[in-house]
């Protein structure tokens, strides 16, 4: 049956091509044709002073992405990494890890406190409007966290009809994975609305080494959004927003990774929003736009981690519950006819009650046995200032100035109970009394700047250079809480400083009509980052002891020619030397070499819109060192081919069929340590709108 789906999907596709003979190739999307927010206001994308990579909605639409890191997973300069799960996948950008990323969700962050690795993101990629990913620091525009750069996730909204709807189904054979979405939107007499629904389910991966154990995964999501226009240029309106995902973490090699057994079980990651909003344009000749944000948002997690190392099996258990509180004010200023300001203040404030129940087993020899069980609850919260300007001045008919700052002031507290009972004949111990309590606070300010330029003396050119610093408050987990997860103990360090960097890039933008090309070279220096080290056996505490210098350049290139037919290639040149406790390695498990590149088609024939796109995916030998064993682990490059082809028809284009047969050669590859990407699937998907 497989072999069959296979040979249906290469026909398909290679038909797509073949109808290239006589057929009108569509208009070409070029930078001066896409408007980006990245900076806080709407902007062609020629003029933003910082590299951008934007995900469409027909990306989003073609894809066959089941999370949104599957839609990052080809963005210059971005790397995906899934940590063992095909459910939850978190991102680096330009080598910087998730918790040096800010993620977002129409502006507003998704944060995280009780995590070894950095922000979720909670959302159904068919809810998805557009993704804009900044890449670099944007520390002055969105505040801590944004080392690495920002991802922001703008949702879909309403419509220009009164009755409005669209629905998709999907499969993918990578993980017997199926997907449903509907929607029904609209908008009449001032008023517009959305209301969506989403189920995606997937079992365990297929890998080129075989079936992975504990990567299944399932999610169910629901949107809502009203708004209303008092006058063409005053809107204000609120959205609900409902994600509940549950996956598995499991490794495909478990003796080569030291474990005799492991596996993490995520029954429940539940993401609750509500959010409203006020904005008005065109206020005065002056004040050109006032924005007003505030929202709700919950994140409940439990969480069920087996670490079994002979003689030591170990089984903890973790209950979080993170509450957010949003409001951000945002006003927009025209001075004279040469100087555009923005200026605003964010509020943020994080509440976390989390409890770790700790199961410990060691075989000591002999008759005795210890039995260990460790109770930890923590109740703290992180609150946050932070105000900022940015200002971009036309010095010249050709060259603009951008430049501001962002003062952040940080508090945190947070107390943590303990117990813990211990025997040592193997029974089992009674549950333990919370008999210690230790409360812990701090709070901190700190100012970032950034200084831009963009010179478009050329027709369809600009060229940017940028100076910028990234900042980085320690969230609560690494100052106040202790974790057991992974099997060793992380004890906190509240002294704990901010991670800070500064960072340079030069880059160019060139669209002459069908050509796109996009080089940035970029250099960044890191200090002060938060590095765990071992003081015990299987115990560590985090400390302000490593950093980071990182040189690279992005690339993306594409000509679309007459016939419809467009070589394109986006790919990253990466150098990253990390530096811990006096020792440093070029050996930081970024690759030095990985993109994408190949060519894609697209017609008009006979009312049919068609599509085909083949293509490969490269990186070279990745290398991880670590500090504290003095051991690498590496894993080869790899290069692995895909096809893929799609009609649309109807009227406008309305209904549409995409198929790909990706991993065409079966290639098996890693990303990171954990597991093998999928081996070679078939995935289809149908979009319809009416």
């Amino acid at each position: 049956m497989q072999k069959k789906m296979l040979k249906t999907a290469a026909a398909v596709s290679a038909a797509l091509a073949a109808l290239s003979s006589g057929a009108c190739a569509e208009e070409a999307l070029t930078t001066e044709t896409v408007h980006v927010t990245a900076s806080r206001v709407e902007q062609e994308l020629l003029d933003v002073p910082m590299s951008v990579s934007v995900i469409t909605q027909k990306d989003i639409e073609r894809s066959n992405a089941q999370t949104v890191g599957d839609l990052l997973k080809d963005v210059p300069g971005v790397r995906v990494m899934n940590d063992g799960s095909q459910g939850m996948k978190r991102i680096q950008i330009r080598g910087e890890d998730a918790f040096r990323t800010i993620v977002m969700i129409d502006g507003q962050r998704i944060a995280e406190h009780k995590s070894m690795s950095g922000a979720p993101i909670l959302i159904d990629p068919s809810m998805i409007e557009r993704i804009e990913v900044i890449k670099g620091p944007a520390s002055v525009l969105y505040g801590s966290d944004a080392i690495g750069g920002a991802v922001n996730i703008i949702t879909k909204k309403g419509g220009t009809k009164p009755l409005e709807g669209e629905v998709s189904a999907g499969m993918n054979t990578s993980n017997s994975g199926k997907s449903l979405y509907g929607s029904v939107y609209g908008g009449a007499g001032g008023w517009t609305y959305r209301f969506s629904a989403g189920i995606e389910d997937a079992e365990d991966l297929h890998t080129a080494k075989g079936d992975v154990d504990n990567t299944a995964f399932s999610s169910r999501s629901m949107q809502g959004y009203v708004a209303y226009d008092f006058t063409p240029d005053t809107r204000a309106g609120f959205t609900l927003e409902h994600y509940d995902l549950d996956f598995q973490t499991g490794l495909q090699d478990m003796q080569a990774s030291g474990y005799d057994d492991f596996a993490v079980n995520v029954p429940e990651w539940k993401r609750t929003k509500g959010a409203v909003f006020f904005e008005s344009k065109n206020i005065t000749e002056n004040f050109v736009r006032l924005r007003a944000d505030a929202y709700v948002q919950k994140n409940d997690k439990y969480m069920e981690n087996r670490v079994w190392m002979n003689p030591m099996k170990m089984d903890s258990f973790a209950d979080n519950e993170l509450l957010q509180y949003g409001v951000s004010i945002q006003a927009d200023w025209q001075l004279g006819d040469r100087h555009y300001l923005i200026a605003g203040y964010e509020f943020l404030y994080d509440d976390l009650e989390a409890q770790t129940n700790t199961h410990t087993r060691v075989a000591m020899g002999g008759p005795m046995n210890m039995y260990s069980r460790k109770l930890t609850e923590n109740d703290g919260y992180q609150m946050s200032h932070a105000v900022y300007a940015s200002m971009e001045s036309a010095l010249t008919d050709t060259f603009a100035l951008n430049y501001g700052a962002r003062y952040t002031w940080v508090s945190s507290e947070v107390t943590t109970h303990t117990g813990k009972n211990v025997t040592m004949d193997g029974s089992t111990p009674g549950e333990p009394g919370l008999t210690d309590k230790e409360k812990n606070d701090s709070s901190d300010g700190h100012v970032v700047f950034n200084l831009g330029g963009v010179w478009r003396g050329i027709e369809h050119t600009a060229v940017r250079a940028t100076w910028a610093q990234g900042y980085r408050s320690p969230n609560l987990m690494e100052r106040y809480i202790p974790t057991s997860m992974g099997g060793g103990e992380v004890v906190p360090n509240p002294d704990l400083d901010p991670e800070t960097s500064d960072n340079f890039e030069l880059g160019v933008r060139f669209t002459p009509g069908r050509a796109v090309l996009d080089i940035a070279a970029f250099y960044s220096k890191a200090d002060d980052y938060i590095a765990s080290f071992e003081f015990e056996s299987n115990r560590y505490t985090n400390k302000n002891v490593s950093g980071a210098k990182t040189h690279g350049i992005e690339v993306t290139a594409s000509y679309l020619f007459e016939s419809g037919f467009e070589p394109y290639v986006s790919g990253t040149w990466l150098r990253r030397k990390f530096e811990e406790g006096g020792e440093s390695t070029y050996e930081s498990g970024t690759p030095e070499l990985y993109g994408r590149y190949g060519v894609r088609w697209t017609g008009l024939l006979e009312g049919l819109s068609l599509r085909a796109d083949a293509y490969a995916v490269s990186q070279s030998d990745t290398a991880q060192y670590d500090f504290d064993s003095g051991t690498t682990t590496s894993y080869g490059g790899s290069t692995h081919f895909n096809l893929t082809g799609g009609i649309g028809f109807g009227p406008q284009n309305a209904y549409s069929l995409d198929v790909g047969l990706y991993n065409i050669t079966n290639k098996a590859y890693k990303l990171s340590t954990a597991i093998y990407e999928p081996g070679r699937y078939f995935s289809v998907k149908f979009n319809a709108k009416f």
